[in-house]
């Protein structure tokens, strides 16, 4: 069971508009749930002889690079302690962005990753980002990403997709117990799919039974049953906003072990679409305590 943790929370951070925000959500985060901040900046060797790769920072002399990004990390070290009251770590690597994200992740232990979906590169600038990507793809705790529109306003409702796939049920108890650390409600919205109608006193089922959860959890829950839903990510990007959510919650790809790109196209589209925040989490390989003899299928809902 996928059980919500944000006890040390790794922040990337490139000095872009969306790591800039990414530090605001995942400050936020920490100090409402007492966990540690760790700020942690690549230097991608690919740009480091360029002063576009980070405009931010002036560099005159090459030697003067490394030292340069120090000071700047520590000075949003001291910035985001005085803000938020947390602990604040600095990481600073050299290499491959998502490589050494992953790595460092690995290293601490991170319960969470905090992330822009742009970032690392001037070029990024269609669909998600590369390092984005890659991240999300290869990280084996969850991942908040979001686009420079994802405003911090804390989180107040928090949408749960729901489908027929056998995955879908284990992001249910994460969200459930992030809803509870932030005092929010869950609105869980079924998509069918126009040959799925079949489905829905099964995907009905599955609702009762996580209303069920979160009266035992003491969650405000909400849901809803859309039928002849043409594309998952846009129905789920538009319920969002219908509803005013501030944070999505969604599963990465289940076809993991036979491609290796745990990051589906429904996962991408949302979090590429998204105004608010997306919790991309990966499933497990062997679920334990979870009955799925309901479901089927291979969503990434």
């Amino acid at each position: 069971m996928i059980h919500f943790h944000s006890s040390k929370i790794l922040i990337p951070i490139d000095f872009s508009e969306t790591s800039y925000l990414a530090i605001k959500h995942g400050a936020f985060t920490a100090q409402l749930t007492k966990g540690e901040v760790y700020l942690l900046h690549v230097i991608n060797a690919q740009y480091t002889t360029t002063n576009m790769f980070l405009p931010i920072i002036q560099i005159e002399n090459q030697n003067d690079f490394e030292k340069k990004i120090e000071e700047k990390l520590l000075q949003l070290a001291q910035d985001i302690k005085k803000e938020y009251g947390v602990t604040v770590q600095c990481i600073l690597k050299t290499g491959n962005p998502s490589r050494e994200i992953t790595n460092v992740a690995k290293e601490i232990k991170a319960s969470l990753i905090v992330m822009g979906t742009h970032g690392y590169s001037p070029l990024e600038e269609l669909v998600i980002g590369s390092t984005a990507l890659k991240t999300l793809n290869h990280s084996l705790c969850p991942t908040m990403a979001m686009s420079s529109e994802a405003t911090h306003k804390g989180y107040n409702k928090v949408l749960l997709p729901i489908d027929t796939s056998a995955h879908t049920r284990q992001k249910v108890n994460y969200t459930l117990e992030l809803a509870q650390q932030f005092s929010a409600s869950v609105h869980a919205v079924a998509l069918l799919h126009t040959k799925e109608e079949i489905e829905k006193p099964k995907i009905e089922l599955i609702l009762h039974q996580i209303e069920k959860l979160a009266k035992e959890k003491n969650v405000p829950f909400h849901s809803d049953v859309l039928s002849d839903v043409k594309n998952t990510a846009t129905t789920t990007v538009n319920y969002a906003e219908k509803i005013d959510a501030d944070l999505i919650v969604i599963m990465t790809d289940q076809d993991a072990e036979l491609s290796g790109f745990f990051l589906g196209p429904y996962a991408q589209q949302v979090i590429h679409l998204s105004k608010v925040p997306v919790i991309a989490i990966k499933p497990e390989e062997h679920p334990e305590n979870v009955n799925f003899t309901l479901l089927s299928g291979t969503s990434g809902i």
